[in-house]
């Protein structure tokens, strides 16, 4: 179910990129993916920040964090209604949500594997950041990086 406050939410992330893009977000461009996923990591992160913080509990942080993966699944699918969002034929079901779920070996439907694959995403970086390494920072980079190169089709390292 999609949280009502999610499409302004992904909105917001849309917004910067026409600067880049003319006006238009190329969901074939590796640059507009990975602000994307930036954006999400970063609004997963301040989530994480405010429920150590006792700003937000924590039921409110996951019910958030799940609204922005909803409405992003809605955007990598493209069935946003975004008209500045370039999609194609890959930003389907059938094509990207089951090479995720192949890739991610996730449980989901395809049309819920976006979803699915950036909550994955959100519990890693949980981890990664729990993990009170100093290099907490370098993960999170390589997690969207991974991120970004499957919501494109390629395989994290490859």
């Amino acid at each position: 179910m999609e949280s009502q406050d999610s499409k302004p939410i992904v909105a917001s992330l849309l917004e910067p990129l026409p600067q880049l893009t003319a006006g238009r977000n190329d969901l074939g461009e590796p640059g507009v993916v990975e602000l994307l996923v930036r954006g999400y990591v970063d609004q997963c992160l301040s989530a994480f920040q405010q429920v150590l913080g006792e700003e937000l509990d924590l039921d409110t942080a996951i019910d958030a964090i799940n609204g922005q993966a909803t409405a992003l699944n809605a955007v990598f699918l493209g069935t946003s209604g975004f008209d500045t969002v370039v999609v194609h034929p890959w930003n389907s079901a059938d094509q990207l949500g089951v090479f995720l779920r192949d890739a991610l070996d996730l449980d989901f439907a395809p049309e819920d594997c976006v979803r699915a694959g950036l909550i994955h995403l959100a519990t890693h970086v949980m981890h990664a950041i729990q993990g009170g390494q100093d290099a907490w920072e370098q993960q999170v980079d390589a997690l969207v990086g991974d991120m970004r190169d499957l919501l494109l089709g390629r395989l994290p390292g490859q």
